[in-house]
């Protein structure tokens, strides 16, 4: 795969490659320590099954028309990458949130003048008797993707040796968005782990949308949607993880959502009917080794979701479409730490695609001041990423301080349009959120109370000045000042 970068670009890579140097250079100097970790994809994977299994909380709710994952939605800001990617914690630090068995943490920063994106997650566990765990883990995320509320509340049966069996619940607003999983387990994420699961998606939307379609009336309005499956969905998963084998760790996670179809009916006009079919799946790995100074690590991450959407015969409803979304990502990241610095460096390159066809596509995605009507198109981008640290602080106690680079470059494929010069200009005058690039400083000051409990706020200095705009076309300069955040991290 061919990645052609902007010589403009490169010299704000300056600063990772110097820690990639940095690495390959000064090991001898570095003071032999054992690592304190290992990095891991399960948040990122717990992510995508959210999108997967609480779906009336995802942007434009259960029945919207764009894919499963909210990769593109017009209320994003181009800078909405940059800003989770600056934002949320890395995977080392979910590492030791899922090694935790009782934990909070949140995270929250700012998306643009009137909202913040923000991550609150507790987790207990309680042991009612040597063979018996009960397990609560909430989730609170808002960002311009989800407004997300969703509790899980499980239950873990010891078998012998390390061999459990177990049953989790969703617990959300929405009674047709309800789920319930059966899994077994072998050993746990430290020392080697297996992982099977079963979800039964939706179990009650049969009964909750009959009752729903009864109820609608002059004086009851609030069901405007019903729908009816006519094959059901259910959700596949399993996880691998090894044990740490001569300073290797590996794993590897996957999980595929069944065909759906449902028929949706609208209470308030009889003659819009249409039917949906849709499938999805994903697909982690991580290799890492621990070195005496560090980690040094690979990944690889793939989200696929399609949507066929079609008027029932005899029904006045027009949309007819499909939609095919995959994202496909491959990473590089390694650390290393001298007495209390540490640094990190996260690479990710991208290949992105979101195909929108068929007889009639929908007519409302593109933003109000734009003209553009229903607008068919196959975009396809290559995508670089990247997060580069220098931390200094104790891991016991004390006084936190962090320089970092976080950078997103985006490289659509396709021609230039013969007016403008701008690729893929169908697509981007319905998303006019695709910068070329985005690339920022940020500065981090927190406080480690001890080993268990921190936290930190950091502000971002803005790098490009925002000179182009969503669309292509060049823009004049934008403030330096590009968000502030906080994180908080307790254990008990």
């Amino acid at each position: 795969m061919e990645l052609k970068v902007d010589m403009r670009t490169n010299r704000y890579t300056l600063f990772a490659i110097f820690l990639l140097m940095l690495f390959v250079n000064s090991r001898d100097s570095l003071h032999a320590q054992q690592s304190s970790g290992f990095a891991t994809l399960i948040e990122w994977e717990q992510r995508t099954l959210n999108f997967m299994l609480d779906r009336s909380h995802n942007f434009g709710a259960t029945h919207y028309n764009r894919g499963l994952f909210r990769r593109t939605i017009n209320p994003m800001s181009p800078e909405h990458e940059i800003d989770l990617l600056t934002y949320r914690y890395t995977y080392l630090d979910d590492y030791r949130w899922h090694t935790a068995d009782q934990a909070y943490r949140l995270s929250v920063g700012s998306l643009n003048a009137t909202n913040f994106a923000i991550e609150n997650k507790i987790k207990m566990n309680y042991r009612p008797g040597d063979r018996h765990l009960v397990k609560v883990d909430g989730f609170h995320e808002e960002n311009l993707r989800t407004d997300r509320f969703l509790f899980r509340l499980g239950y873990e049966y010891q078998l012998k040796n390390r061999h459990q069996i177990g049953a989790e619940h969703t617990l959300s607003r929405d009674k047709s968005d309800l789920d319930i999983t059966l899994y077994y387990k072998y050993g746990d994420i430290e020392n080697g782990m297996i992982y099977a699961g079963f979800t039964w998606m939706d179990w009650g939307a049969g009964v909750v949308q009959d009752l729903a379609e009864g109820s609608d009336n002059e004086w009851n309005d609030r069901y405007e949607l019903v729908y009816e499956y006519g094959k059901h969905p259910f959700l596949y998963n399993i996880k691998i993880v090894s044990p740490e084998i001569g300073n290797f760790k590996a794993e590897i996670l996957a999980g595929i959502q069944t065909k759906l179809e449902k028929e949706v009916r609208s209470t308030s006009d009889p003659g819009q009917i249409f039917s949906d079919e849709e499938w999805a799946h994903y697909l982690g790995a991580l290799a890492q080794y621990s070195h005496p100074f560090g980690l040094i690590g690979v990944t690889y991450q793939r989200r696929f979701s399609k949507l066929i959407r079609q008027p029932v015969p005899g029904s006045d409803f027009i949309e007819d479409f499909s939609n095919r979304q995959y994202s496909d990502r491959g990473g590089f990241f390694v650390t290393g730490t001298y007495r209390n610095f540490s640094a990190e460096q996260w690479m990710w390159l991208e290949r992105n695609v979101d195909s929108l066809q068929g007889e009639t596509v929908p007519g409302d995605l593109a933003p109000n001041y734009s003209n553009v009507g229903r607008q068919p198109f196959h975009f396809v981008e290559q995508r670089l990423k990247m997060k580069s640290r220098i931390l200094y602080g104790s891991d016991r106690k004390g006084i936190q301080l962090g320089l970092e680079f976080h950078a997103d470059y985006r490289y659509p494929e396709g021609d230039p349009h013969p007016d403008n010069g701008v690729r893929n200009l169908d697509f981007r005058r319905v998303y006019p959120t695709v910068r070329n690039r985005n690339d920022r400083l940020t500065f981090t000051i927190g406080y480690r109370v001890n080993e268990k409990f921190h936290f930190l706020a950091g502000v971002s200095y803005d790098i490009d000045q925002d000179k182009q705009s969503g669309i292509g076309y060049p823009r004049e300069p934008g403030s330096r000042f590009d968000g502030g955040f906080g994180r908080l991290s307790v254990e008990w």
